[in-house]
């Protein structure tokens, strides 16, 4: 312990470690950690023994989410909150101590589907689709998210589980209430549960080896953006070192720090484009609190909306303004001159051997060429191979040998 006593740590940091030290359990050791980190100041001095013992703590959950996921798997017991994906999936959250936020309200407005259930408590998930240009999103009502939903209140556990899966999250917001509040929790159980929200995984590597110990390998310009590379690369050691790595390369491709380090090492964080959406917009200081919302959250939520059920004011491009967000283009496809009604959904910058293989992996293995139609270009008809990037609203017919 003497790296926290060299530390100026407060005293009632320093007592909490020394909880930590003391508990018998896995979770009271968690509690106690969590608790130990809440305690310390955030600076230079302390960087190592936060990332360090945050690092810890992962991995304590990690393991104890193993333990759980072994027994879960022999009691066989199959969950209303494990739902099939359907099209793109997006899941309508909010804060339980807000409730009728209006989720579904939004989900029969969109899809038709619980007309009963306006207004009621959901305790399971309500399911509809909502069909936007031959293309289905399964719109989910989750039942809200309570305080300790990351540690199973309120079926948590089993809730955030089915958020990892989803296409996209919409945090569903009461502009007549408590914004900050509503937002707060919700991103303090997220964040716990290693959701991570509209960032892109950190651009760096980490690889076991059988020798050699650990080596950190910064492979641009963009990856030696700090003044001191050998102070960072000591420290990334000790982080890999705690979580059981003896032998690695850490390769750097970009300006990290050193929660992107706990993040690659922990498997359970998932990274997810979730909007927010404002309810009740008709109300009165609504206008108010929408543009507080905005203020706080905008840097972090590229897409805001805010609407009123009671107005219909709503917005009519949602599907457009959701395939954007996702990066997904529409390519059709075309057989004998017939086009599909139904197109492919693929990400953006997609190949025309990518989406040979999505149709059925023959079409890639016999491949001879593709040719491409592209409304809006000077030519119109194109001959490609399976290198060519495909673009929004393209068709494609392969042809095989």
């Amino acid at each position: 312990m003497c790296f926290l006593l060299s530390s100026n740590l407060p005293p009632a940091a320093k007592a909490k470690y020394q909880e930590y030290l003391d508990s018998g359990s896995t979770e009271e050791k968690i509690k106690k950690l969590e608790e130990f980190l809440s305690l310390v100041p955030k600076h230079k001095a302390t960087e190592k023994i936060v990332a360090l013992n945050k690092s810890r703590l992962a991995k304590m959950k990690r393991e104890q989410e193993a333990r759980r996921q072994k027994q879960k798997s022999t009691q066989k017991i199959a969950s209303p909150f494990s739902i099939k994906k359907e099209g793109i999936q997006i899941i309508l959250i909010s804060n339980f101590n807000t409730p009728g936020v209006g989720k579904t309200t939004l989900l029969n407005y969109l899809t038709g589907a619980a007309t009963d259930k306006i207004g009621r408590f959901t305790p399971i998930p309500e399911i509809g689709i909502y069909n936007y240009q031959n293309i289905r999103f399964q719109i989910v009502d989750m039942p809200s998210i309570m305080e300790g939903a990351s540690e199973g209140v309120g079926n948590g556990k089993e809730i955030l589980s089915q958020l990892r899966s989803a296409d996209l999250l919409c945090i569903c917001v009461d502009l007549s209430g408590n914004v900050i509040e509503q937002m707060g929790l919700l991103l303090k159980e997220l964040s716990k549960a290693d959701i991570r929200i509209n960032q892109s995984p950190p651009p760096l590597t980490i690889e076991k080896t059988g020798a050699n110990k650990i080596q950190v390998l910064y492979m641009n310009r963009e990856a030696k953006f700090s003044d001191n590379l050998e102070e960072l690369s000591e420290k990334i050691k000790d982080i890999v070192n705690e979580n059981g790595i003896r032998n690695g390369i850490v390769k750097i491709f970009g300006e990290i720090n050193l929660d992107d380090i706990i993040d690659v090492l922990t498997p359970s964080v998932v990274y997810k484009k979730v909007i927010i959406l404002g309810t009740k917009g008709d109300l009165p200081h609504t206008q108010e609190n929408f543009e507080i919302l905005e203020g706080k959250y905008s840097n972090k939520f590229p897409i805001i909306l805010g609407t009123s059920f009671h107005k219909k004011n709503f917005p009519k491009d949602l599907g457009e303004t959701i395939l954007k967000f996702l990066n997904k283009i529409r390519i059709y496809t075309m057989n004998g001159g017939i086009v599909a009604k139904k197109p492919l959904l693929m990400d953006e910058g997609t190949t025309v051997k990518e989406t040979a293989e999505k149709i059925h992996r023959s079409f890639y293995e016999n491949f001879d060429h593709a040719v491409i139609i592209r409304e809006g270009v000077r030519q119109k008809r194109k001959k490609v191979g399976l290198d060519y990037r495909l673009k929004d609203y393209d068709i494609v017919e392969i042809h095989t040998t």
